[in-house]
């Protein structure tokens, strides 16, 4: 019983992982940023990631540390990654805390800063291979959301619309068994009870 009620709570544990603004338009050779956003109801320790983007569209110019692991002035181990702007790639993303793991409110994990290049289009930042880890090294459960940057004067057409929509619905979530191990676990209560 103890054990299905603990992986009902690791089930019910969610860290959510985002680019702020998710949508964002900006003019042909604009420079702007955005926020690598973290939110967790459980204790964490480190963080890596990637980046991927169109390079036609978009470069990035430089990676920052936010202030979310350095809360209760923590100290950090931060890489801003490598920067590829010809394969559109920024590799070796992470930030690890010197302490024990421990509850931390929403904060910025990493500002990015970008250039849009002199080409119209919709580029899309997107994170991979995102890893939010605990003290003991756990792969925690994670959301993600990802951006779209719509560079100079772009048009969508109702097939482009219904596409975007369609894939928000279907992009995976993570806590969705939590309802059958709470069903599992009140079976065996009463199952025990019975007895």
């Amino acid at each position: 019983m103890f054990i299905i009620l603990l992986l009902a709570g690791t089930a019910n544990a969610e860290i959510s992982v985002a680019l702020n603004p998710s949508q964002l338009h900006v003019e042909e050779n604009e420079e702007f940023t955005l926020s690598i956003m973290i939110e967790s109801d459980v204790n964490v320790s480190g963080a890596e990631m990637q980046l991927a983007y169109d390079p036609t569209l978009i470069e990035v110019v430089s990676i920052a540390e936010g202030n979310f692991f350095k809360q209760g002035g923590e100290s950090t181990i931060f890489s801003k990654g490598t920067i590829d702007n010809e394969l559109g790639t920024v590799t070796n993303i992470y930030s690890v805390m010197m302490g024990d793991d421990m509850m931390l409110d929403k904060g910025v994990f990493a500002t990015i800063t970008l250039q849009a290049k002199n080409s119209s289009g919709i580029a899309k930042l997107e994170m991979k291979n995102v890893v939010i880890t605990n003290s003991a090294g756990d792969d925690l459960p994670i959301t993600v959301t990802n951006a779209d940057i719509t560079v100079g004067d772009v048009k969508l057409n109702a097939q482009d619309t219904d596409m975007k929509n369609t894939t928000d619905e279907e992009s995976p979530k993570t806590g969705q068994n939590s309802a059958i191990i709470a069903i599992m676990a009140m079976c065996c209560l009463y199952l025990i009870r019975r007895k």
